[in-house]
């Protein structure tokens, strides 16, 4: 919190009744604002006089005006919490809500409208079978080797403390360069590689670099939302494509006049289909014959099953 204090006032005890009175409007306008929720511990006075550098008498009288209003509780033997059930403030009083003449781009927009695929619709009580997908079990998580990992990593000491190169470290790009060759056949630079942190971040990417507003691009139907959305955002328009039982019907595309493909032909999500070689030759003949691009999801591809024959 910055509130600036008035220690400089030749008069001790108008420093005290002016500096409360800031510290108490700042405190109020935070705890409006949520910075404080409801049932939140406030900082001791000792501590926020400290921080703000004034007496701890003038912290106090300010927690007193609150907690006079309702805003603070406290009891004995207890930190002073933000009152559960706070009074509804004046219209303005420490307001600094967005006004009608603010406006979101037109990206900004354009998320505002799409619907949030991440989110389950509230219902009244938790469902019998849940169907979102994505969710893991913390039991099948490996805690112990994860902490592990941790601690290696949080005991080597960098050669400088500072941001490193935004496609992420070299060092994992080389490493990852060698696992694709081994495990998918994949030749491909260390430039070439980008580590991110997330599907969603690695599909808006996609997206921003590749796709302009008014552009068309290719979904298979049924498909996974959450990337149609980030496509969509930028303005592009989606055309949906029917999945066969084993992948995206490639057919189909000539008709699309589209400039990018989104597919996941390993998997396909969420019908769980495997496009077969000769349909996958089919759709990057597509591609570099119209100069589209063909963005593969693999969003389970370390993923294998295991059949043991008896």
């Amino acid at each position: 919190m910055t509130v600036q204090s008035d220690n400089a006032d030749p008069k001790p005890s108008r420093t005290r009744r002016l500096g409360g009175r800031r510290i108490y409007e700042a405190l109020k306008a935070q705890i409006g604002e949520g910075l404080y929720q409801p049932g939140a511990a406030m900082p001791s006075t000792r501590a926020l006089a400290t921080e703000l550098g004034v007496a701890r008498s003038t912290v106090t009288s300010a927690y007193e005006q609150l907690l006079a209003e309702g805003f603070l509780e406290s009891r004995q033997g207890a930190p002073t919490r933000v009152a559960p059930l706070l009074p509804v403030p004046a219209e303005g009083a420490g307001s600094i809500r967005l006004r009608s003449r603010h406006r979101l781009s037109a990206y900004g927009e354009r998320m505002k409208m799409l619907a949030d695929w991440a989110t389950p619709a509230a219902v009244g009580r938790e469902p019998v079978i849940d169907f979102r997908y994505g969710d893991l079990s913390t039991a099948d998580f490996p805690i112990l080797l994860w902490k592990r990992a941790l601690s290696a990593a949080a005991s080597h000491r960098p050669d400088r403390l500072t941001y490193g190169r935004p496609e992420g470290s070299l060092r994992l790009r080389t490493a990852l360069q060698g696992y694709l060759w081994r495990a998918r056949g994949i030749r491909c630079d260390a430039e070439q590689i980008i580590i991110v942190s997330g599907s969603q971040q690695r599909l808006d990417l996609c997206a921003r670099i590749l796709l302009d507003p008014a552009d068309r691009f290719v979904v298979e139907n049924p498909c996974y939302q959450l990337a149609r959305q980030a496509f969509a955002a930028t303005g592009a328009v989606p055309v949906a494509v029917s999945a066969r039982e084993d992948g995206l019907d490639t057919g189909l595309l000539a008709h699309t006049n589209a400039r990018l493909a989104y597919v996941t032909p390993s998997h396909q999500f969420p019908l769980g289909g495997v496009m077969p070689v000769s349909r996958r030759r089919q759709l990057l003949a597509w591609g570099s014959a119209t100069g589209a691009y063909v963005v593969e999801d693999n969003y389970d591809g370390e993923y294998r099953r295991h059949v043991s024959h008896y």
